[in-house]
């Protein structure tokens, strides 16, 4: 057999393991025969992948109370379901002002979770430090046959190639730093980067199991601003990887100083430090007086303080909140006039605000957005909220078990299976 044959084998070999892992976790707990019929394997290769599977332990089997569709008499056969705790994945998530790490499963389970916060204008090493104390310490508690891999979610313009962070206007030390080479060093797993945004898209497509030909505009208010587009489970990367920067949008010519060296900015409207800029503002004017009692309890200023509070009822903080969603919802507004999207999903730093932040972009899509593009929109919040990206890093590494063929649902056809023939 030639050498071109044997890696045609292999590769057709790995194409039809992952559809069937990919049916499975979509399905679960499932039967062989709604793998077949969902594939388009036949029963006989289904059975075989099964075994293989079975074997490697990524599949379990749980006894079934129903018989398959089309399938009358005798006992239930055995489901199928994900083993979950096959494989486990450390994820790692770099915010401007906080770090987060986690040991994921492969049900997107965080098995151990720790964060800390940091400045993002410090030095690079420092926080690089905190990052592999962190891992090393979660790390201790598995053996490490047991990681099948660690990814980083990375703030700002990144090359994946090399693992290197480029840039980040809210991390301004940060240029060209190599963060993947020094965590492998710390922890002998190279972790494949990406930016935080695009993580976000990743987690959210790994969970819509029933979404899978819609077309999701994420939009992610951290302590920047940022959008990715997920259309029939594919990412939209730009040119060289870069793309999204909707906070770096200009929506007034004759406004403030962003960071990234342009005015009027999206971000000058709604990063972390125009929010705080707008409280102390409003502090000075004899207002926010919930806020700053918060602070003279010791507090440090945060927009979670007023998203909190205005939960509580607060009116100064809830106009805040409803400033910033307004904002957002018309930056919303914007992308659903130029791409129409079928979902628009919220995540990030808005755990406590939620619902007031979601109300207040819904009102102001409403305003905005053209009536037909607008039309069948469902406005949400992301799954994971504030851990969407870190979680997102996990399945970044976990989708290389589950390949990217998609499966048959009604109306719309399916990738043929690979053959054999």
């Amino acid at each position: 057999m030639s050498k071109s044959n044997i890696g045609n084998s292999a590769l057709i070999t790995r194409v039809n393991r992952g559809l069937v892992l990919q049916a499975v976790r979509a399905l679960q707990p499932t039967y062989r025969a709604e793998v077949s019929r969902r594939t388009n394997l036949n029963p006989a290769t289904v059975t075989g992948i099964v075994a293989d599977l079975l074997e490697l332990g990524l599949l379990r089997e749980i006894a079934g109370d129903t018989q398959p569709l089309g399938v009358q008499g005798g006992r239930p056969p055995m489901m199928l379901e994900i083993n979950s705790s096959a494989r486990k994945m450390l994820a790692i998530d770099l915010e401007p002002d906080c770090i987060r790490v986690g040991l994921v499963d492969l049900s997107m389970r965080l098995i151990d979770y720790n964060e800390q916060m940091i400045d993002r204008l410090g030095e690079p090493k420092h926080v690089i430090d905190q990052i592999c104390q962190l891992s090393k310490q979660m790390l201790k508690s598995i053996q490490p046959s047991d990681i099948d891999g660690a990814a980083i979610s990375l703030p700002g313009l990144i090359d994946r190639e090399r693992g290197v962070l480029l840039s980040s206007t809210n991390m301004p030390k940060w240029r060209d730093v190599p963060i993947s080479s020094a965590v492998a060093e710390a922890i002998g797993v190279k972790p494949i980067v990406e930016r935080s945004v695009h993580c976000a898209a990743i987690y959210e497509d790994w969970v819509a199991t029933d979404e899978p030909n819609s077309t999701k505009l994420i939009l992610s208010l951290r302590t920047g601003v940022g959008m990715s587009i997920m259309r029939h489970g594919e990412l939209y990367v730009g040119s060289r990887g870069f793309d999204g920067e909707i906070g770096h949008t200009i929506v007034d010519i004759d406004g403030d100083l962003c960071e990234c060296g342009n005015r009027g900015c999206l971000e000058t409207l709604l990063s972390t430090s125009a929010i705080c800029k707008r409280i102390k503002s409003l502090i000075k004017a004899g207002r926010c007086g919930q806020v700053k009692a918060a602070m003279d309890r010791g507090e440090p200023l945060h927009p979670g303080i007023v998203y909190r509070l205005a939960k509580e009822g607060d009116p100064d903080s809830a106009e805040v909140v409803a400033t910033i969603g307004r904002y957002l919802g018309i930056a919303a507004a914007n992308m659903v006039n130029l791409l129409a999207p079928d979902s628009l999903v919220l995540c990030g730093s808005i755990d406590t605000a939620d619902e007031l932040i979601l109300d207040a972009i819904k009102t102001q899509i409403d305003r905005s957005a053209l009536p037909k593009m607008r039309e069948h929109l469902q406005v949400r919040l992301a799954h994971a909220k504030e851990r969407t990206s870190l979680l997102g890093a996990a399945a970044l590494v976990a989708r290389d078990l589950f390949a990217l063929p998609r499966l048959r649902y009604p109306g719309v056809a399916s990738i043929e299976p690979a053959s054999t023939v």
